[in-house]
């Protein structure tokens, strides 16, 4: 008897995205980037959203993401909250 195998591959997709921001924007861009994680964690096509903090340079922020699709990332960076962000950020110098 044989016996045929199903295999269904789940593609995920995930960024690593690092902002080492000046001593001085540091509260405010966090504060920045908890919001849009708030709302990213919302979004149909995210899987997960995580900030961290490097333990030696609390300056330097890393987000891991995971999304579910190309498309869902391209949602992503088209809404409200992420393009407010990326102008925010660039009003903000970054190291």
């Amino acid at each position: 008897m044989t016996k045929k195998l199903k295999v269904f591959i789940m593609s995920k997709l995930k960024i690593i995205a690092t902002i080492i921001v000046k001593p001085e924007f540091k509260e405010d861009v966090l504060n920045m980037l908890q919001t849009v994680t708030d709302a990213t964690r919302k979004e149909e096509g995210n899987i997960s959203y995580i900030l961290h903090q490097d333990i030696n340079n609390s300056s330097k922020i890393i987000i891991l993401e995971e999304w579910k699709s190309q498309e869902a990332i391209d949602f992503h960076n088209q809404t409200e909250h992420f393009v407010i962000l990326k102008t925010e950020l660039g009003k903000r110098p970054i190291v």
